[in-house]
C-alpha cells in the first residue's frame, strides 16, 4: 500500500472543510456592520432613513452592551428579592408589593393583551408651486406624533406602553434632533411600533375615534397610522437611569406630627 495515497484518502475532508471555512469567513465579513462599513450600507436605505442613521447620537454597540448589563443587574436584584420572600410571610407580602410597584414603574418585563400602533413615514409626495415634487412635512412621523399616541394610549386605559421596544416610564422623553426621533435619548426610525397593554377593545375604540390623534395623522395618508389588536404582548423593562439627585422620599408622619425627611431649621444667631 502506498503510504502517500493512504494519507491523502484519510485526510480528504481537509480541503473541502478549509474552503467552506474561507467562504463562511468571507460572507461574515461582508455582513458585519461596524463604524467602518456602516457607510456602505446606507445606500440600501431610503433617503429619510439614511439621514436619520447618519445623525448618530448614541453608539448602538455601547447602548446594547449597557442594556444587557442593566438587564443582568435587574434580574439579579429580582432574584435577591425573591429569595428574601422565602424567609417569612411578612417578607413575602413586602416582596409582592415591591414587585407590583416595579411593574407599575416600568422596571420589570410584563405581558398581556393590548394593541399595536404602527406609525410609518408616507411614501407620497406633493407638488409645490414650481411643479416639482417635494416632501410634505405632514408625510413624516414627528416626535410630537409619538408623544401624542403614547399619551392617548395611557389616557385610554393602557397599563404599559413601549416604543420600538423602549419602555415608556415616568422619565421617558420624546424629541427630535434634526430628522431623528429620540426616545430616552436613543435613536428610532420609521416604522415606529407602539405597543400598549390593556383592554384591546377599549384601546382600539378610543384610538380610532373621529378627531383623535390617529385620525390627524391619517389626514395626509391613511397608511401612516395602522392599528391592530393583540392577544398577547411582551413589553421589556425600562433600562434608563433610575438615580435621583434632588427628589427624596417623604417618610410617614410620626407620633410628633413631623416627617423624617423634614430638615431642621438653621440655628439663629444670638
Amino acid at each position: 500500500m502506498n503510504p502517500f495515497v493512504s494519507r491523502i484518502n484519510n485526510q480528504s475532508w481537509v480541503v473541502p472543510v478549509s474552503i467552506m471555512c474561507l467562504v463562511i469567513g468571507f460572507m461574515t465579513s461582508l455582513a458585519w456592520v461596524n463604524k467602518t462599513t456602516r457607510g456602505t450600507r446606507n445606500g440600501f436605505l431610503r433617503e429619510d432613513q439614511r439621514t436619520r442613521v447618519s445623525e448618530q447620537v448614541v453608539d448602538p454597540e455601547a447602548y446594547e452592551q449597557a442594556t444587557r448589563e442593566v438587564k443582568k443587574l435587574q434580574e439579579g436584584k429580582t432574584n435577591l428579592e425573591l429569595a428574601l420572600s422565602k424567609h417569612g410571610e411578612d417578607s413575602k407580602i413586602l416582596n409582592d408589593s415591591l414587585q407590583e410597584m416595579k411593574s407599575f414603574a416600568g422596571l420589570s418585563e410584563i405581558e398581556g393583551p393590548g394593541v399595536v400602533v404602527t406609525l410609518t413615514d408616507s411614501v407620497k409626495s406633493q407638488q409645490n408651486f414650481a411643479g416639482t415634487m417635494a416632501q410634505n412635512p405632514d408625510s413624516v412621523i414627528h416626535d410630537r406624533d409619538v408623544l401624542h399616541v403614547s399619551n392617548e394610549l395611557f389616557a385610554s386605559g393602557a397599563e404599559a406602553v413601549s416604543v420600538n421596544n423602549h419602555r415608556v416610564a415616568a422619565t421617558s422623553s420624546f424629541r427630535c434632533v434634526g430628522t431623528t426621533i429620540l426616545v430616552n435619548d436613543v435613536k428610532i426610525a420609521s416604522p415606529i411600533v407602539v405597543r400598549a397593554i390593556g383592554d384591546p377593545e377599549t384601546l382600539y375604540g378610543a384610538m380610532n375615534m373621529p378627531g383623535g390623534v390617529l385620525s390627524e395623522i391619517r389626514v395626509f395618508d391613511p397608511a401612516m397610522a395602522l392599528m391592530d389588536k393583540a392577544k398577547i404582548l411582551h413589553l421589556p423593562a425600562f433600562v434608563g437611569s433610575t438615580e435621583r439627585k434632588w427628589a427624596k422620599a417623604v417618610h410617614p408622619t410620626g407620633k410628633d406630627g413631623k416627617t423624617g425627611s423634614q430638615e431642621k431649621e438653621p440655628a439663629r444667631a444670638k
